[in-house]
C-alpha cells in the first residue's frame, strides 16, 4: 500500500503531466497535384469523366442554341477552377458543318449537378 505522501506526489507528478501544454506535431498537409484550390485553375485531365461529360454538354448546348450541327470529337486541354460549384475550361476539337474546328468552351457545373455553358469561343 502506498503511504499518502507518496500517493500525492505521484498524483501531482501526473497532474502536471497531463496539464503541461506539449508542442504539437508538426504536420504537413499531403501533397496532391490533383487536388484543386478554390478559386484557383488547375490543369485537368483531358479523359476525366466529368471534364468529358462538361465537353459534351458544351457541344450539344451550343448546337442545340444555335441551330446547328456540331459534332463532338475531342477535349485538347482542360483545366478547372473550384467555385460555388466546378468551372471547367476546355479547348475542343468539333465538327461544324463538315469541318473540323477548334473551340474554346466555358462550363459551369453547379452544386446541384447541372450544367452551365458560360462561354464558346471558335478559336479558328
Amino acid at each position: 500500500m502506498l503511504s499518502l505522501s507518496r500517493l500525492s506526489t505521484v498524483l501531482v507528478c501526473s497532474l502536471m503531466a497531463a496539464c503541461s501544454p506539449e508542442k504539437p506535431a508538426a504536420v504537413s498537409a499531403p501533397h496532391s497535384e490533383t487536388a484543386p484550390v478554390a478559386g484557383a485553375w488547375a490543369p485537368a485531365d483531358a479523359f476525366n469523366p466529368e471534364v468529358q461529360e462538361a465537353a459534351r454538354f458544351a457541344v450539344q448546348t451550343f448546337a442545340v442554341q444555335n441551330k446547328a450541327r456540331v459534332l463532338y470529337k475531342d477535349v485538347v486541354k482542360a483545366r478547372q477552377q473550384v467555385v460555388a460549384g466546378l468551372n471547367f475550361e476546355l479547348q475542343l476539337q468539333v465538327t461544324f458543318d463538315g469541318a473540323s474546328r477548334s473551340v474554346s468552351a466555358t462550363v459551369w457545373r453547379q452544386h446541384d449537378g447541372t450544367y452551365r455553358l458560360q462561354a464558346w469561343d471558335w478559336l479558328d
